[in-house]
Parts: structure tokens; C-alpha cells; sequence
């Protein structure tokens, strides 16, 4: 008798890990660098990777930690680099569609918006939002306050203030995608995530740290509005990567969607 099987190859799900963070980490934190990225990723069988840099998350200037992490994975075919962002001082569009084709001449095409420093109001962010809209540049939302450098962790809680001005700027640029990245899971997520996910089609969310709370959100809307992320190296990649391998009750196709075809697919509509 053959067993039944009941799930599918990690091979088969070829694993695109939207939530990484390289660089130095306090103590009692394993930093992942240029040296450490690709062993680690090969160990956990993932084969892409967005990443960002610690430093351009956390000290200013932002622009001193993006522009080095270009030179940590030049030439990489795995590793894509994201820039950590916020409004310009500058509320001129002129200024906001700069920053933006700054990214793309670098061959940057996914932002990490800092909205645990500026908050998602929409007459703060509209500038910067509108020129990455025109492009389609994926977003992920970063909701930790970074001010305080003990709590330097991609993981956050955002308010249900936070989620109800949120609404403006996805109402505001439905051609946005934007992803809640590495909120809290269980009781500490916000009660207002799912529901303005039902009324926001752009808005999306990923598993890090929301060990059954993204399996609602398939359930309840589809397996396009979630993407993988083990919010490396904060977390064990184990964790999610069999999260989501063993999932009861979804096909194959929904997992393969989850862990990389949605994120390819944004990558491949940035214009």
C-alpha cells in the first residue's frame, strides 16, 4: 500500500522569503550577512529573498544603509534588495518621484515603508505613495518604531488607529500593492486587519509571526493575499517554512501562490 501524500516537495514550493533583514544585529541576535545570507537560505531551502538593511531601518541617514545594502548583494541572483523608506522632507511631487526613480536606476523594485516612524496618515505619505503607485512598486508595511534601538525587530502591533488611516491611503491608491509585514499574531493582532482587507483589494499580509492568522485570511478571502516570510533572523525560518508546507486543508497551488507565486507576480507587473 502506498502512503498518501499530504504534502507537497519544499522543491516544489520554491520558497521566495518576503521578510529578511542583513546586517549587525545587538547582542543576543544572529546578524545575517553577505558572508552568512546564502548558506542560511540554502539550509531552509529557500530560493529567493527580499532584503533590507538593518541600518537603513533604524539610523539615519536611510540612505546610508540602502546604498550599502546594493553593494552586499550586487550580483546575486537570489537576493532583492529593498530600501527602507519615508515621506522626503521635501512634500513637492518632484521630490517623492526622484526617490522613487533613484530605486528603479538602482535596480531596486520593492519598498519597506516605515510607518512605525511616520505614520500612515494619508497627508503624509500621498507624495510618496502616488510615485510609487504609477510604477506598481510593491510595498511592505513596517509598523515597529525603530526609534527605540532595543526594539530594532521587523515585528510590530499596529493600533486600530493605525489600520483605520491605513484605509485612507489604500482607498487613495487602489493601484498600490502593500503588504502588512511581520505584525503580531494571535491576541495582538489589530480586530480591523481582516476586515479592511475585505474592502481594500491591494492590501496583503504576511505569515510572519501570525502562526494561524493568515490561514483566516485564505479561508476567508484567497491565498493571493498572503505571502511567506520568516522575518529572519529574528525568528527560526523552520517555523514558517513548515507552516506552511503541512497546512491542513489547502491545495498545492494555494501553497505555491503563498510562498512565492504572489511576490514573483508584483515583481514582474513593477513598471
Amino acid at each position: 500500500m502506498r502512503a498518501t501524500k499530504t504534502a507537497p516537495s519544499i522543491e516544489d514550493l520554491a520558497l521566495f522569503d518576503t521578510c529578511v533583514t542583513l546586517g549587525y544585529m545587538t547582542a543576543g541576535v544572529p546578524s545575517l550577512t553577505p558572508d552568512n545570507i546564502l548558506a542560511t537560505m540554502d539550509k531552509h531551502d529557500i530560493v529567493e529573498a527580499l532584503v533590507h538593511n538593518n541600518e537603513a531601518r533604524v539610523s539615519y541617514p536611510r540612505e546610508r544603509g540602502n546604498w550599502r545594502l546594493l553593494e552586499w548583494v550586487r550580483g546575486s541572483e537570489r537576493l532583492h534588495p529593498v530600501w527602507a523608506l519615508e515621506p522626503p522632507a521635501d512634500p513637492s511631487p518632484q521630490a517623492a518621484r526622484a526617490v522613487v526613480e533613484e530605486m528603479l536606476a538602482s535596480g531596486v523594485h520593492v519598498a519597506r515603508l516605515m510607518m512605525g516612524v511616520a505614520p500612515p496618515l494619508l497627508w503624509l505619505w500621498n507624495g510618496l505613495c502616488t510615485a510609487l503607485e504609477e510604477h506598481r512598486i510593491p510595498c511592505f508595511l513596517d509598523f515597529a518604531d525603530t526609534r527605540v534601538h532595543t526594539t530594532a525587530t521587523t515585528q510590530s502591533i499596529p493600533s486600530d488607529l493605525d489600520i483605520h488611516n491605513l484605509r485612507d491611503i489604500c482607498l487613495a491608491h487602489p493601484h498600490l500593492p502593500m503588504i502588512l509585514s511581520h505584525v503580531s499574531g494571535g491576541l495582538g493582532i489589530s480586530y480591523t486587519a481582516l476586515p479592511l482587507m475585505r474592502r481594500v483589494p491591494n492590501l496583503h499580509l504576511d505569515i510572519t509571526c501570525v502562526v494561524d492568522y493568515w490561514r483566516r485570511v485564505v479561508q476567508e478571502l484567497s491565498a493571493q493575499r498572503v505571502f511567506f516570510a520568516t522575518g529572519m533572523p529574528f525568528y527560526d525560518p523552520a517555523i514558517f517554512v513548515g507552516n506552511v508546507q503541512y497546512a491542513r486543508g489547502l491545495g498545492t497551488e494555494e501553497k505555491r501562490d503563498i510562498c512565492g507565486g504572489n511576490v514573483r507576480r508584483l515583481l514582474e507587473a513593477v513598471r
